[in-house]
């Protein structure tokens, strides 16, 4: 571990959270970023490390407990204790509520209010 602040950036996708992770990165934070799939996370860290910062990627549910006190426990393990939170969730659906299934406006509430 080191002395450098944490933060993590839940919902570091490819706009607001991304921006928000690579803002915390330049001033001297390790950005621990997540989204439910790591893979698409990989831009971001490159881009985080090619502009002289540091970060880690994390594939993490956040409607999932379990999931995320796992990542907390990680990352406090091995990156260090985090200094701030961000949570970006986006749950954005394009189209009406009205043409919506009841499991898949659960499945949005879910991830856009429980998980927060």
């Amino acid at each position: 571990m080191n002395n450098k602040k944490v933060v993590l950036v839940v919902g570091a996708g490819d706009a607001t959270g991304g921006a928000i992770a690579k803002r915390f990165a330049s001033e001297g934070f390790i950005a621990c970023v997540t989204r439910r799939s790591a893979d698409k996370l990989q831009p971001l860290v490159d881009a985080i490390i090619a502009e002289g910062g540091e970060a880690h990627g994390f594939a993490c549910d956040a409607r999932k407990e379990d999931d995320v006190i796992a990542l907390i426990e990680d990352i406090e393990t091995h990156v260090g204790p985090i200094e701030a939170f961000v949570f970006n969730i986006g749950a954005n659906v394009p189209c009406s509520i009205l043409e919506e299934t009841a499991r898949k406006y659960f499945k949005i509430w879910e991830m856009a209010c429980f998980s927060g």
